[in-house]
């Protein structure tokens, strides 16, 4: 592999990184406050996706401006399925929680193919096919302004978590639930508060995503594993983990994308996921040491 195709490999794992962390620090917030697998967090980024591109096709709307209707939607629909769905669930045990989830993965699916069919769509624009040239490599236009936005809410995120007070209950929370009741904290009110953020996270990425991937009734299913994979391997509800974890997902796929065939790279995260559980289960980043 020449220099040059190393370091083009490098910055869009880079770029393809910053993406996914975005989308997976929604899960890992929702697992790490209520401790809950959310197996449908693909879908809702999957509506996302579609949201983007209605807000582009019938209002107009450029991709980074559908961000502020489309995020808003999300965060609604993560407080009223914690009241409608999850907050029933969690007095089940694990296994039917789980159960729960999957089914509302399916359901949305099934839904999204019977409303927009199993067509692939994608928002075209003037930049779409524009590239920046960063020295010998390039990168896309709407990928380079993906992994920027990325990374600027990323920081927002993190900002929320250490210095405001929602931040700080959620982390109380997150550590011992009977000692936060018992300080009088609002566990229900704060349950529902993670699922919105975790859900709007995804009501920021999708629309951002829409212009750089196509959009179809299945795409949530990759982007879970994906989430899955890099939560598990940056260490379960541990905000470092996350970023650290989709770096290495996303260098790793690229690097493997090419040198070997696409086939082969797709199979790469999971290897990564196994080699990890081997050496060391807890993840990279156990959630006591960065949240």
């Amino acid at each position: 592999m020449s220099t040059t195709i190393f370091l083009q490999a490098l910055l869009s794992g880079l770029t393809n990184g910053a993406i996914y962390a975005l989308v997976a620090v929604g899960l890992t917030l929702v697992f790490g406050v209520m401790r809950i697998v959310n197996f449908a967090h693909g879908e809702f980024l999957m509506l996302a996706m579609y949201g983007g591109y209605l807000a582009f096709t019938f209002l107009g709307l450029d991709p980074i401006l559908a961000v502020f209707l489309v995020a808003p939607v999300l965060m609604l629909m993560g407080y009223l399925l914690f009241d409608g769905l999850i907050r029933p669930a969690l007095k089940v045990p694990e296994i039917n929680q789980m159960a729960v989830t999957l089914g509302l993965s399916l359901l949305l699916q099934y839904l999204a193919l019977v409303a927009f069919k199993a067509d692939n769509l994608l928002v075209t624009q003037e930049r779409s096919t524009a590239s920046i040239w960063l020295g010998p490599v390039l990168i896309q236009m709407p990928q380079a302004i993906a992994a920027l936005a990325s990374i600027i809410l990323l920081g927002l995120f993190y900002l929320v978590l250490r210095k405001t007070d929602l931040g700080l209950i959620m982390r109380v929370v997150s550590q011992s639930r009977d000692g936060a009741a018992l300080s009088g904290i609002d566990i229900s009110g704060t349950y529902r508060w993670a699922m919105a953020i975790g859900l709007g996270t995804l009501g920021i990425a999708g629309p951002l995503m829409v212009s750089a991937l196509y959009v179809n009734p299945h795409v949530g299913q990759l982007f879970t594993l994906k989430a899955f994979v890099i939560v598990i391997v940056g260490g379960m509800g541990s905000f470092g983990g996350v970023l650290i974890g989709a770096l290495l997902v996303g260098i790793a796929e690229s690097i493997a994308a090419s040198w070997l065939t696409a086939s082969v790279a797709a199979a790469v995260p999971f290897a990564l996921l196994i080699l990890v559980m081997l050496l060391r289960p807890e993840g990279l980043v156990p959630a006591g040491g960065s949240r």
